[in-house]
């Protein structure tokens, strides 16, 4: 698929995920699509991370990459615009201080119960 035909089902896909948010903002069309284009293209260029159980540092770019500009509330309950941009803070974090201590926050009752269920689901 090419550049545009990728944006285009991006954009699309965008325009019915967000439509409550893109409802209420001030912009035209072709300015929405503008920050979706800008999005999509931090999307494809964004730095991968490898997650280890021990931490690693980040540097300046990488982190910059994966950090919203501005840290919002604009869906009710929620954090920043789309469930997307928190995984990839999550990651961010994950990747920064090691999915060890990533998961001795979380009630083993918790991480058990998860491997049941998608143990279930897979089989």
């Amino acid at each position: 698929m090419d550049k545009d035909k990728e944006f285009e089902s991006y954009f699309k896909k965008k325009l019915e995920e967000d439509q409550e948010i893109i409802a209420s903002l001030p912009y035209t069309k072709d300015e929405i699509k503008e920050i979706y284009y800008q999005d999509y293209n931090d999307i494809r260029n964004k730095h991968s991370l490898e997650l280890k159980l021990e931490s690693q540092d980040l540097d300046f770019d990488t982190a910059q990459s994966f950090l919203p500009q501005k840290w919002e509330m604009p869906r009710e309950g929620k954090l920043l615009y789309n469930d997307d941009e928190l995984i990839a803070v999550l990651q961010l974090i994950i990747f920064n201080i090691g999915v060890k201590k990533s998961l001795d926050i979380i009630p083993l009752s918790l991480i058990e119960k998860y491997v049941l269920e998608r143990r279930d689901k897979n089989e």
